[in-house]
């Protein structure tokens, strides 16, 4: 279930004691775009086209990402954003399902003024908002890549088909003692609040709604896709289970022609922070694969 804010306020190094998180001082990055019906918290960083657009897991918040935008940034432009309830968005009307969402960031990018064509990044339960964007809107995605997706087939971990809320990194197992870092940890209690604990609820109430409309939308266009799956050692104890999950995941690079698979050796399902390098080497594979194509002559 989820731990209670007070413990979130602890951050976990590996190199050293534990520091206290200074959650008033923190001023959120970025700006507000109103979507009509509430606020949506974005971040923008770094010059360029395509722009690459992220989207996390339930439970999960954009300053996760911090590190791996900073990064990305010094290519292209990176956006992130929190989903209706999280981090520092307001709560959105229910039902959380991937098309309103996809409707609702839409909407942001268009407001925000971040043009197409987009290279879209889904984490978990944001794989839906990148298949279903990518099919519905083929003409303003250049590339996709898949982090862990969520599968249609797959369904909802146990505790959530339990009806309990998640923590973040309590989806999928993680090897004990696997130290946080501080952007993980600011994610962690932004999450913790009444309106997040209820944005996971309903999007969880409705994870099976949101898997139909990702198969009803139809094929991906013929994008670059690259697909990131964990290392199967850290995943789900059973291993035929586990075997399954990696089985679909090898099942979402098939979903366009260029797909491409990868196992981030050592990760969990986090892989954003416990394999950032993988995820900033797919995007970044991704990205010369798009502008090769856009400007063949300088890709010799």
């Amino acid at each position: 279930m989820l731990r209670p804010a007070a413990l979130a306020l602890a951050v976990l190094w590996s190199a050293g004691p534990a520091r206290a998180l200074d959650v008033e001082a923190i001023v959120p990055p970025g700006d507000y775009v109103s979507v009509d019906t509430h606020r949506l918290h974005y971040h923008c960083t770094g010059s360029g086209s395509p722009a690459v657009i992220i989207d996390g897991g339930i439970g999960g918040a954009s300053v996760e990402w911090r590190g791996i935008q900073s990064e990305l940034g010094k290519k292209t432009r990176v956006c992130s954003y929190d989903r209706a309830g999280y981090g520092w968005s307001d709560p959105g009307p229910s039902p959380r399902t991937t098309s309103r969402t996809v409707n609702e960031l839409r909407r942001l990018l268009q407001r925000a003024g971040i043009l197409p064509p987009y290279l879209l990044v889904g984490h978990s339960f944001g794989g839906f908002t990148a298949r279903y964007f990518a099919a519905r809107y083929p003409h303003e995605v250049a590339g996709v890549v898949l982090v862990e997706s969520s599968h249609p087939a797959a369904g909802l971990p146990k505790a959530a088909q339990r009806g309990q809320a998640l923590h973040p990194f309590a989806q999928i197992p993680r090897p004990e003692g696997q130290a946080i870092n501080e952007d993980f940890a600011l994610g962690d209690y932004l999450n913790s609040r009444r309106k997040a604990v209820f944005a996971q609820m309903d999007e969880m109430t409705h994870f099976a709604r949101s898997a139909r409309e990702v198969e009803a939308v139809g094929a991906l266009p013929d994008i670059p896709l690259r697909v990131i799956a964990r290392d199967p050692a850290l995943g789900f104890p059973e291993a035929r289970e586990e075997a399954l999950w990696q089985s679909r995941q090898r099942s979402l690079s098939r979903l366009a022609a260029r797909g491409h698979f990868r196992i981030a050796e050592g990760s969990g399902h986090e892989v954003h922070g416990m394999r950032p390098d993988v995820v900033i080497a797919e995007i970044s594979a991704a990205l010369a694969t798009i502008r090769a194509q856009a400007h063949p002559q300088t890709s010799r």
